[in-house]
């Protein structure tokens, strides 16, 4: 930080004193310029990892958020109360059918993320919707399963606050283009989920066996360094 302080100052005195070998009064003003931000690595790092998990959950995100607008649009023509909610009721059956086995396939970061996205992009948190699409019964045995995977559906999105704060900026910069960004969604069907489970579970009993392999290599060396330290010792 000191080094950046030193040269910021010599670059400064450098062009101002450079000119006619005083500063000037009003130096300030006449040399204004854009604030460039200096980034420490711990926020980079948080920057990185949080501009992972947007890339990945956010068009889903967006997608939603395209579903209930046209479901409340067409909603509104639907006068009688219980026609409306059985539109709910199959409106809230496809978009749960478009996300279930993407949603199945998360991690449980992932997974915090896109309901905090969800409440960014509708206004509505993923227990708003459902309440309002299934009703609060359904909505409170939501919340309580994803408890058991440790999720919470009350969650929110807090723009200026910790992580969600760097999310923001990743947002902003999808958006200037300065973060490759692809929204278009991949829909998940239950054959791919569970091709994909069976590949990730193969990769995982292959990975465990090469590192029983290494453990048991690393022991066996170990046993060796120790048989010829004690065969020295008696020489």
């Amino acid at each position: 930080m000191k080094r950046i302080l030193v040269i910021f100052a010599l670059i400064l005195g450098g062009t101002v004193y450079g000119q006619n070998g005083l500063w000037p009064s009003d130096s300030l003003k006449e040399y204004e310029g854009e604030i460039v931000p200096v980034y420490t690595k711990e926020y980079l790092n948080r920057y990185n990892r949080m501009k992972r998990l947007v890339v990945k959950v956010y068009p889903y995100a967006l997608y939603a958020a395209d579903v209930i607008d046209q479901v409340d649009h067409n909603a509104e023509k639907i006068e009688k109360r219980r026609k409306k909610n059985r539109f709910y009721k199959e409106a809230y059956k496809h978009l749960k059918n478009d996300f279930k086995y993407f949603i199945l396939d998360l991690y449980t970061s992932e997974g915090r993320m896109l309901m905090k996205l969800i409440h960014r992009e509708t206004g509505m948190t993923v227990y708003d919707i459902s309440s309002k699409y299934r009703g609060e019964t359904k909505a409170n045995m939501f919340n309580t399963m994803a408890k058991m995977w440790d999720q919470d559906l009350h969650i929110t999105f807090e723009p200026n606050i910790g992580d969600d704060r760097i999310v923001e900026q990743v947002i902003k910069d999808i958006q200037a283009g300065i973060v490759e960004f692809d929204d278009e969604i991949v829909s998940i069907d239950r054959l791919t989920y569970k091709e994909g489970k069976k590949a990730d579970k193969e990769r995982k009993k292959k990975s465990a066996k090469k590192y029983k392999h290494i453990r048991k290599q690393k022991r066996k060396n170990e046993r060796r360094i120790k048989k010829a330290a004690r065969k020295a010792k008696r020489e």
